[in-house]
C-alpha cells in the first residue's frame, strides 16, 4: 500500500534519535495495521558482546499528523505501551502503532560496533 510508504517516509522524519538504532515494521494487509518497534541491536565486543540492546527516541507526533486526510483517532495507552494513530491517508484507512518495546519474535538484524556505529549482522559461517 502507497499509504504505508508514505507513513515511513514522514516517520523517518519525526524521530530523534536519543541513541542509535533502527526501527522495525510489520504490516497486515487484511486489517490495514502498520506495527512500528525498535529493532534490537546485538553489541560487540566488550563486557556485553553478544547481548542485545534497542534504541530511545523521541516522537514528534505532529509530523505524522501532516500526512492524514483529516486530524486522526489518537491513543496512547500505559498498559500495553503503545501510541496508535487511526485515519485516512491518501483516502485509504490507515491504523498505526508505535511500540514502545521490541516485538517479541524480533531477532538483531544490525551489530552495535565496537567503533561507535551501526552495521548488518553477518550471518553464522557454516
Amino acid at each position: 500500500m502507497r499509504w504505508v510508504e508514505k507513513f515511513l517516509d514522514q516517520l523517518d522524519l519525526s524521530l530523534e534519535w536519543q541513541s542509535l538504532g533502527t526501527m522495525a515494521w510489520r504490516f497486515s494487509e487484511e486489517e490495514g495495521w502498520l506495527q512500528i518497534a525498535p529493532c534490537p541491536l546485538e553489541v560487540v565486543g566488550g563486557a556485553d558482546d553478544g547481548e542485545s540492546v534497542y534504541n530511545f527516541y523521541s516522537l514528534q507526533a505532529t509530523h505524522l499528523i501532516k500526512i492524514f486526510d483529516g486530524v486522526p483517532e489518537m491513543l496512547w495507552s500505559t498498559l500495553h505501551g503503545d501510541f496508535s494513530l487511526d485515519g485516512k491517508i491518501d483516502g485509504d484507512d490507515a491504523w498505526i502503532t508505535l511500540h514502545e518495546a521490541l516485538f517479541e519474535d524480533e531477532e538483531p538484524r544490525d551489530v552495535l560496533d565496537p567503533n561507535g556505529g551501526i552495521r548488518p549482522k553477518r550471518p553464522p559461517v557454516e
